[in-house]
């Protein structure tokens, strides 16, 4: 349970997300940044019951062959693996994939990618090896398809789109924003105001705040600040992707916006 004595923000976050949260402690940037480097390790029985622990097609006729869940191990295809396709890096800076582990005001470490593949729930089964790869396991590259143009091209290059392959769920993971009017995807800067997380949403990632709470041990007691920060950092599948061929990009609309009046189509008619 939380410990007594912490900000009133964190005993929100922990109750809300029902996080095994460690004492407390008041750290400046620099252990904060140490606690970021040191997050490797891999999440132990955390597995929530809404997120995936199978592929959804196990259709190796198609690469990635379905969504699975790098948390739980999930059992993808022969010669397949269970890649995250989740770039959420503390901050909401660049991912440090082709820094060579740099981290400053603008590259950061990815929370469920790379080293940190096995504290996302959510990836996809990806036959690797056709394509090159800056990680050991030959995964592709996780991207943002609602990053700015010029860091798709850092992170994805000119040959390469980022694609996006699970859709949102229009009942459950879109909130209105109380500034817009506006419906939208929720994010974990919504916690608590609009959404306790959970399962109260259908592709949201890492639902009880397990894996940010493990990410922000590094290897010691939890730091507050990082924990956090990687409770913001928190999304839903409008977030996430891979850069991978464009011939192979399947296109969705943003289920979100499309509650909106006015919202215009962006996928040709099939």
């Amino acid at each position: 349970m939380c410990t007594a004595g912490v900000t009133m923000r964190r005993t929100l976050l922990c109750t809300l997300l029902l996080a095994a949260c460690g004492p407390g402690k008041a750290d400046d940037g620099e252990s904060a940044e140490s606690a970021e480097s040191t997050s490797t390790g891999e999440a132990t029985d955390t597995t929530d019951p809404s997120s995936p622990t199978t592929p959804t097609t196990g259709d190796v006729e198609e690469n990635p062959a379905g969504v699975c869940n790098p948390n739980a191990d999930t059992a993808c295809p022969a010669n397949y693996i269970c890649c995250s396709d989740d770039p959420a890096t503390t901050a909401g800076r660049i991912p440090n994939y082709y820094t060579n582990g740099q981290i400053d005001d603008v590259y950061g470490v990815p929370i469920f990618s790379g080293n940190n593949n096995p504290l996302s729930f959510w990836g996809q089964c990806v036959e690797v090896g056709g394509f090159a790869s800056p990680f050991a396991n030959g995964c592709p590259v996780p991207c943002n398809p609602t990053w700015a143009p010029d860091i798709l091209t850092e992170i994805c290059g000119i040959s390469t789109a980022c694609c996006p392959f699970t859709m949102l769920d229009p009942t459950k993971d879109c909130v209105m924003d109380p500034q817009s009017g506006l419906w939208r995807a929720v994010t974990g800067h919504d916690i608590p105001a609009l959404t306790n997380w959970g399962a109260q949403h259908t592709t949201n990632q890492d639902p009880n705040g397990a894996s940010c709470t493990i990410f922000a041990s590094g290897g010691g007691p939890l730091d507050q600040a990082v924990f956090e920060d990687c409770v913001a950092q928190l999304t839903v599948a409008d977030q996430r992707g891979f850069c991978y061929d464009p011939g192979q990009c399947p296109c969705y609309e943003d289920l979100c916006a499309m509650k909106n009046p006015g919202y215009v189509l962006r996928c040709p008619s099939p």
